[in-house]
């Protein structure tokens, strides 16, 4: 890659879900409750500078689906020994992302989607939590649209997991012992599409 751009934060989340909630939207009791917040620091020259990575508890709906567990690989024994409440992930995010752009991937969002940033907002909604100087969040997914298209990349949709594989780059994260909606491999993913296809901030 030429050049050289701003630093940064890619950042991914995982949150409940339960089957069906992709084709058929969501009851109003299946709330989008946080269960993983994963993120790279990158410098100018996209390499990885800091990492961060936490598992959360749900509050309104403590016990995972059989369905979110089988998709992310996370289960009900790693959240009671591992996970924290979202007010502390929350914080130790927003010292960790400091002052950096913090970027996340929403293929089928709207124009003004800040992608997880939407989600990260809905929780502190969720956990009566205010904040009023929020971390800075856009969504790369445009991005990836955009050089799709100039270089004739026929890509019709992704998920942030799916970027490394689509691309042939898999080698950058296939050693990781995790996959696809893990939210630390998602960033990885995410970041071998930005070296491939030249991403300057």
């Amino acid at each position: 890659m030429k050049g050289k751009g701003m630093p940064f934060v890619l950042f991914d989340t995982e949150y409940t879900s339960w089957k069906g909630c992709l084709e058929n939207g969501r009851a109003d009791w299946q709330k989008k409750e946080i269960v993983q917040i994963a993120a790279l620091k990158i410098d100018g020259r996209l390499q990885v500078v800091g990492e961060f990575n936490v598992y959360v508890k749900p509050q309104i709906n403590p016990v995972l689906s059989d369905y979110f567990i089988d998709l992310t690989g996370i289960t009900n024994e790693k959240l009671a020994a591992e996970g924290v409440g979202f007010s502390d992930a929350y914080a130790r995010f927003k010292v960790f992302a400091g002052d950096y752009v913090c970027y996340s991937h929403a293929w089928g969002a709207s124009a003004d989607s800040l992608a997880d940033g939407d989600v990260m907002n809905e929780n502190l909604q969720y956990n009566r939590l205010a904040d009023n100087q929020p971390p800075v969040y856009r969504n790369i997914a445009p991005w990836f649209k955009q050089r799709y298209a100039e270089e004739g990349i026929d890509i019709k949709s992704q998920c942030s997991g799916d970027v490394a594989r689509l691309l042939g780059c898999e080698k950058a994260v296939e050693n990781m012992g995790l996959g696809v909606h893990n939210a630390f491999y998602d960033v990885y993913s995410v970041l071998s599409g930005l070296r491939l296809l030249g991403f300057l901030l």
